[in-house]
This record gives C-alpha cells, sequence and structure tokens, in this order.
C-alpha cells in the first residue's frame, strides 16, 4: 500500500509523470558515474576489471533513460519544439553553468589543481553553448570535463525538439532512423581529424542509447500490463548479468579518442533490458523504489555534476595522509557515500532553487526560527 501511494504522488507531481522504477534507475546510474571516479581513490590492481569498468555503463543507463523520458513527454503533454528546448534548458542549463564557471575560476585562480583545463575564454564559451571541442590532443571535453555527456544530450534534445514538428505517429521512427544513420556513418570515421570534432562525437555508438530509451517508450503503451511479470523480471536479470560480462564480449575504450563512447553493444544493450524490464515490472504492479531511492533519483543530475569535486577532496585527503591501501579501499564506500550525500544537498539548496523552487529554505527557515526563539 505504501508504495502505491509513493507511485501515485510521484506520478502526480513529476514533470514527466515519472516512473518511479525508472527514477530508481537513474539513482543507480549517478552512484555508477560516482564509482568511475572514486576508484582513483585506490590502487588499480584491486578491483576486477570487470568491476573497473562497469561504472561506464551509468553513462548509457542515463541516456537510454533520456530517451525514454522524452517520448514520454510527448506522449503525455502538447508542446511545441520552442517550449520542449525551453524547459530543457531550464533544467539543464543553470547547475551546469554554475560547475563550469567554479572549475574555470579555479583553472583562472589554481591552475595546479586541475590538469588539462586551462582558462581558455574560447573553450568557457564552447562549453556554455554545448560546442564539443578538444581540450588536448583526442580528447573532446569541455572546461568541466563531466559536461561532455550533456553535449549529447543537448544534441539529442535539439534533434528531439525538431522531430516534435512531424506528425505525432511519424516522430519515434524518424528520430530513430537518423541516430542509426549518424552511428553507421560514424564506421567510416575513424579518427577525429577526419571531418572535425563535432562530427567525430555525434557519430560514436553511444547515441544508439537514445534510440533504444525512445523505442522502449513507443513500445510499451502497446504492451498489456501483465499480473504475471516474469518477462519483465527476466529482462532485469538479462541485463544486468549483461553488464557484468559484456566488456569481456566488446571491449571499451579502443577508440581513438575519448570520452570513451563505443559502449552501446556492452553496456547500451544491457540498460535497454533493464529499463525495459523496470518500465514492464511497474506496469505490472511491481514498484521496486524506496523513499530513499526515489530522492537520490530526483537528485541524480546534481550527484553527477558534484561528485567529482568531492571525490577530489576524499583523493586529496588519502594522498596528503600518505594512507596505505587497506585504509582508501576501507574509505571508499564512505567517500561514495559522501558524494551522495553532498549531491542531494546541492540539489536540495542549488539545484531546486535555480529553478525557482525555494522551498527547502524556507522549510530550513521554519527549523532556524523556534531555536532562534
Amino acid at each position: 500500500m505504501r508504495l502505491r501511494r509513493l507511485a501515485a504522488s510521484i506520478k502526480a507531481g513529476s514533470e514527466f509523470g515519472m516512473i518511479v522504477n525508472v527514477q530508481v534507475l537513474r539513482f543507480v546510474a549517478a552512484v555508477l558515474v560516482v564509482w568511475v571516479h572514486a576508484q582513483d581513490m585506490i590502487a588499480s590492481n584491486v578491483v576486477p576489471n570487470w568491476a573497473s569498468q562497469l561504472g561506464y555503463s551509468g553513462v548509457d543507463l542515463f541516456f537510454v533513460i533520456s530517451g525514454l523520458i522524452m517520448v514520454r513527454t510527448a506522449q503525455t503533454k502538447h508542446v511545441g519544439p520552442v517550449e520542449f528546448l525551453r524547459r530543457r534548458v531550464r533544467r539543464i542549463v543553470p547547475l551546469y553553468y554554475v560547475f563550469t564557471l567554479v572549475t574555470f575560476a579555479i583553472a583562472l585562480m589554481a591552475p595546479s589543481l586541475l590538469k588539462s583545463t586551462v582558462p581558455d575564454l574560447g573553450q568557457l564559451a564552447a562549453s556554455l553553448a554545448f560546442i564539443p571541442f578538444e581540450k588536448s590532443p583526442d580528447r573532446i571535453y569541455p572546461v568541466y570535463f563531466l559536461g561532455w555527456t550533456l553535449n549529447f544530450e543537448m544534441f539529442f534534445y535539439c534533434a528531439f525538439a525538431a522531430s516534435l514538428l512531424l506528425p505525432k505517429r511519424a516522430r519515434v521512427p524518424v528520430l530513430v532512423a537518423l541516430l542509426a544513420a549518424l552511428a553507421l556513418a560514424g564506421t567510416a570515421i575513424s579518427r577525429v581529424t577526419d571531418f572535425g570534432v563535432v562530427a567525430f562525437i555525434y557519430t560514436r555508438p553511444i547515441v544508439l542509447d537514445f534510440a533504444a530509451g525512445m523505442l522502449i517508450a513507443a513500445a510499451m503503451p502497446r504492451a498489456r500490463p501483465s499480473s504475471r511479470p516474469t518477462v519483465w523480471w527476466i529482462s532485469l536479470a538479462a541485463g544486468i548479468v549483461w553488464l557484468a560480462i559484456g566488456t569481456s564480449i566488446f571491449p571499451i575504450g579502443t577508440g581513438p579518442a575519448v570520452p570513451i563512447t563505443d559502449t552501446f553493444l556492452s553496456f547500451g544493450l544491457a540498460s535497454t533490458l533493464i529499463v525495459a524490464g523496470a518500465v514492464g515490472l511497474e506496469r505490472s504492479g511491481a514498484v521496486i523504489a524506496s523513499e530513499a531511492a526515489r530522492r537520490g533519483g530526483d537528485a541524480s543530475y546534481s550527484i553527477y555534476l558534484t561528485h567529482f569535486y568531492v571525490i577530489g577532496i576524499a583523493i586529496t585527503i588519502c594522498n596528503r595522509l600518505a594512507l596505505g591501501d587497506g585504509v582508501r579501499l576501507a574509505l571508499l564506500p564512505i567517500a561514495i557515500a559522501a558524494a551522495v550525500l553532498a549531491g542531494v544537498a546541492v540539489y536540495k539548496f542549488v539545484e531546486r532553487p535555480l529553478t525557482g523552487d525555494v522551498s527547502a529554505f524556507r522549510r530550513l527557515g521554519g527549523l532556524l526560527r523556534p531555536a532562534a526563539a
């Protein structure tokens, strides 16, 4: 009963009628990305290779979910291209700009704290405009390097906004065909210098993640809810197994440049099975969620953008104290938890206020007033 009330409240209050199980997957995706960078705290030979690379699947999971949510948005609400982009910009841009400008300020005032980031105004402008560029040879990152995924997201949002001009039935097929054509064209683009950075980056296999999420959203309304959701449990389990073994069959990181974007076969298809299973289970009445996991999903974007600084502080402390491998390994889950909690705090007190929601400050003020009295 409690889970049903949770599902009803989220569906009623979410901007897009968010599926509860998908909210949980957003949290999982964020933690997977945190795991990628948290490993820098420990020796490289401590974690098995498959477990080490597993964190990269978080981006694929995010992209599949993004494709799903955008189609659901268009299904449940009539929205034009301009309004769609306005909402996406309002959701994505403010917090990303904060982290980009903070990173640029650090590069300007304390460059020794960063690696390849320099206080270049041209790079800053390109980053704020979501235009990919080579920060250094074969390294395609914006000023705040985690923003490379947002370059893909904004590219997809622009393509999706254009598809809203098409008849409703044609939108998903046309956009899926476009993304597939881009990925196919990418097989002929082997170097960044062949046709330029933009052509290279947006023809990587990872763009197929968005197409997969769109296909899930398009197929689900036609799938009958079942009181015996065995097939969805199988889909979920198969996706999890695929995540664990995918890189042994389809190695990642073999491309000519970074970030790693050749992950569709190893992680994208697995994420597709997982998302399809999660959506199907909920349609069958199985809501796999707790209040904490749901809140983590709400804060997933803030966790994603915040965690690198938190993990960086943890690594600096470990290095300054010259901690041994055993102590670092013991501190690893604490650092991950700290990154998650910091992300939740940023969500409440930075991300939401930036979009106009100041309820957290009102509640905080209500708690402080009795104490002051």
